[in-house]
């Protein structure tokens, strides 16, 4: 069995309409950084998205932002 080296998320990039989404997408996050899984996401900085980001970024992990050119 092959180990998983790379996770695409795709999420919003609201907030949500309770805390506990943030949460969850910080320790999705730390999870991620912690297991030397690389992350590629829609490139945003603010809501789900951007808290997956950052959480992996603060544990020492890889980001790829991919964002088309137009946004």
């Amino acid at each position: 069995m092959s180990k998983i080296k790379t996770v695409c998320v795709y999420c919003g990039s609201g907030s949500g309409t309770n805390p506990l989404f943030i949460d969850a997408a910080k320790a999705f996050g730390k999870a991620l950084a912690e297991n030397g899984i690389r992350l590629v996401y829609g490139g945003g900085a603010v809501g789900i998205m951007g808290a997956v980001a950052t959480s992996v970024l603060d544990h020492g992990g890889t980001v790829t932002g991919i964002i088309p050119s137009f946004l």
